[in-house]
């Protein structure tokens, strides 16, 4: 998915967002407004998915050549969630686009 496509989702709630990044990467460029963190990209909770398979997931990691989003994506549609994207660009590219973030948090 692209940054403005991202971005129409989280202004109209239309997905869920997952931040697959590190804490260092978290630090540096903030993350999504309202995206879930998670603590891992490969071996998250599952408990963090909604309950409703059906619900549209979006995840993204640091830009287009990092692949944790990949990795967490493809944990969510291997338990039988049925529209899982990616957002390429990471948070690298929403920053690029002008998007707001908001602070990583304290941990």
């Amino acid at each position: 998915m692209t940054v403005g496509e991202v971005q129409t989702l989280i202004q109209n709630k239309g997905a869920t967002v997952f931040d697959a990044n590190d804490d260092d990467t978290r630090k540096e460029y903030g993350v999504l407004p309202g995206a879930v963190l998670l603590t891992s990209h490969t071996n998250y909770p599952l408990s963090v998915l909604p309950a409703a398979k059906t619900e549209k997931l979006v995840f993204y990691c640091g830009g287009a050549q990092c692949r944790a989003s990949d990795a967490a994506a493809s944990r969510a549609s291997a338990v039988g969630y049925s529209d899982v994207s990616v957002m390429r660009a990471g948070i690298r590219g929403w920053k690029d686009a002008g998007q707001r973030t908001s602070p990583a948090p304290q941990s």
